[in-house]
């Protein structure tokens, strides 16, 4: 039996192929991700995703809106649209305040009135109005709608003057009532009106002080 020795040039020769063939396969491996990374960098660089797809990012940080100047009432805020203005005949002081709309030949003296109740709640106050009113002025429940995310209870009446709707909604404490009379003929600004209102956190705290400022010195905006 011969044996061969480790010597043997042939042995030699193969395990040289085999680590040259092991050393190709790294190189190519590395190679093979430096090319990946690369290609992946140059994807994100031009806006694109190093995760997969074509198309490019969305921005992250969206450009916000202006926010809109608001006429501060004390209990309230709200953005007036033009042509809407302001009424002392309830009485001098910002707790007391009516806006008006623009005036057409069937709508002189048509108003948005808001109304705080302390001691009842929104779908207390609607009730309330509702057996007011009763079958003398034609009341109808309108169900509910959405203004800039509050939730607002309707009801509607008629009397000489048109018809007048109620929008009924909860704050703390209480509720705030609007009275919009002839919402149709005013609509446009009436919704305008509804989208911006906002209310403080506190509304017995701020109707106590908008007892003591006058209408007069609030800064129209």
């Amino acid at each position: 039996m011969r044996h061969r020795c480790p010597s043997d040039p042939r042995h030699m020769m193969s395990l040289a192929d085999k680590e040259d063939a092991t050393m190709k396969k790294k190189t190519l491996s590395i190679l093979s991700l430096c090319i990946a990374l690369f290609a992946a960098f140059a994807l994100v660089g031009c806006g694109g995703s190093a995760s997969g797809g074509g198309g490019s990012t969305k921005s992250e940080s969206k450009e916000k809106a202006p926010v809109a100047k608001k006429t501060d009432f004390i209990w309230f805020k709200v953005e007036m649209p033009a042509g809407v203005g302001v009424s002392d005949s309830a009485g001098k002081n910002a707790d007391r305040v009516q806006l008006t709309f623009p005036e057409d030949e069937n709508a002189s003296a048509d108003r948005f009135i808001p109304v705080w109740k302390k001691a009842l709640t929104a779908e207390e106050s609607h009730a309330d109005q509702a057996e007011k009113k009763g079958d003398t002025f034609q009341w109808k429940d309108s169900g509910s709608v959405e203004y800039n995310g509050r939730t607002w209870l309707v009801g509607t009446y008629e009397d000489d003057s048109g018809v007048s709707t109620l929008l009924f909604t909860d704050v703390e404490p209480g509720s705030v009532y609007v009275l919009i009379s002839n919402f149709d003929l005013h609509k446009k600004e009436a919704e305008a009106l509804l989208n911006s209102i906002e209310f403080p956190d506190d509304m017995a705290k701020a109707v106590s002080e908008a007892r003591e400022v006058e209408i007069s010195n609030i800064e129209i905006k």
